[in-house]
């Protein structure tokens, strides 16, 4: 829709005016500039033909039997189905206090009686335009949305068959592995051992994007369990495998925890994230800990590594979907785009936090929160 085309713009308009003498002056101002005219002579009327007729403009006077204007406007904005269509009071009242309450009660614009007409022409034309504008911003909301949901749906599809083949891939990499045994060439070792990182990590970027999707769907139901999270985040390590060979992992439980009601293998792949993060932002050699503590009805748990560090600017965008910040001076991108997208949602499925301090030069603390399991009444 063209604005310089504005002045040809014809609508839907509804009058509503207890006055006939009113009604019929407006009346044929508009159909004059060809719009269509529907008529109410009191609040039920308008509140009825508003439904009926779904105006793309109203001009609504104040003083009415019964609802006044501004309780026929209020419920009008109150109301997402009618929300969006623009409401010109037509008012003799001339005080700032009844403009303030017109504005208050959602009204888009004023027209003050005794009326100029061609003011009634304009505005009516403008808020009519500013409607159509507004329905075809929402069409094209909705069909982008539509392709969306195809495409989402599509994406699923592939990526739920590639998880199978990986899965598949990596089975028979286990099996190699196993076939080389201790008489194997150190070489074909290393090469297997490559490969079987490798599938394993595609299987976990498969599945985060997977899981992101049921996750901000709500379609993802947790297996809640009493969980020690000094053992979850020891399964995690173990999962890593050969990815931390060369990197000392140094675990820290200051005090006594407390078990949390979690989802286990989603925490532990929470864990699993946010270490091998730690990991491929870190100098080869340099430490990671992993620190678990009681905190004010949670348990945090912290991942801290020893990488060039993220801008505070940045400390939330890393947790978007396909996020990414470059990582300090190296301008390395730090996150794939969706694993720390899954520990977000994971976390906040679970009633939890999630975060990251740091700063350039001294590395990034991530951690997340979960609320401590009550503990359990003996009985008697």
């Amino acid at each position: 829709m063209n604005p310089q085309n504005s002045a040809g713009i014809k609508g839907r308009v509804l009058v509503v005016d207890d006055e006939a003498y009113n009604r019929e002056l407006l009346r044929d101002l508009l159909e004059a500039q060809g719009h269509t005219v529907t008529e109410a002579a009191n609040s039920a009327e308008a509140l009825a033909l508003m439904a009926q007729t779904a105006p793309h403009a109203v001009l609504l006077d104040v003083m009415l039997p019964g609802l006044n204007g501004f309780e026929i406007c209020r419920r009008w904005k109150a109301d997402p189905a009618t929300a969006a269509i623009p409401v010109l009071l037509v008012t003799a009242l001339r005080e700032r206090e009844d403009r303030l309450q017109g504005i208050e009660a959602g009204a888009n614009d004023f027209l003050t009686k005794p009326i100029d007409t061609r003011e009634v022409v304009l505005r009516t034309r403008n808020a009519i335009y500013t409607k159509q504008l507004y329905d075809q911003v929402q069409a094209t909301l909705s069909q982008l949305q539509q392709a969306e949901r195809l495409r989402d749906n599509l994406t699923h599809m592939i990526v739920h068959d590639m998880r199978s083949l990986l899965t598949s891939v990596y089975g028979n990499l286990q099996l190699l592995d196993m076939g080389l045994g201790q008489s194997g060439a150190a070489s074909d070792k290393q090469s297997v051992a490559g490969a079987l990182t490798s599938s394993r990590t595609l299987i976990e970027m498969v599945s985060s994007l997977l899981d992101v999707s049921r996750l901000e769907a709500g379609q993802m139901p947790l297996r809640r369990e009493a969980c020690e999270l000094q053992q979850v985040a020891q399964a995690a390590v173990n999962l890593l495998g050969g990815l931390l060979h060369k990197t000392p992992l140094v675990f820290e439980t200051p005090a006594p925890v407390a078990p949390v009601s979690c989802d286990q293998g989603l925490i532990q792949r929470v864990i699993s994230n946010l270490v091998t993060n730690a990991v491929n932002y870190s100098p080869t050699g340099c430490p990671i800990t992993i620190a678990i503590q009681p905190l004010a009805g949670t348990v945090k748990v912290s991942v801290k590594d020893q990488g060039q560090g993220i801008s505070p600017e940045y400390h939330v965008k890393i947790f978007e979907k396909f996020g990414q910040v470059e990582n300090g001076r190296q301008g390395k991108a730090y996150s794939s785009g969706l694993g720390l997208t899954f520990c977000k949602l994971a976390v906040e499925a679970h009633g939890g936090h999630i975060g990251v301090d740091s700063a350039l030069g001294k590395g990034s603390t991530f951690w997340f929160t979960l609320p401590s399991e009550p503990p359990q009444l003996s009985p008697g």
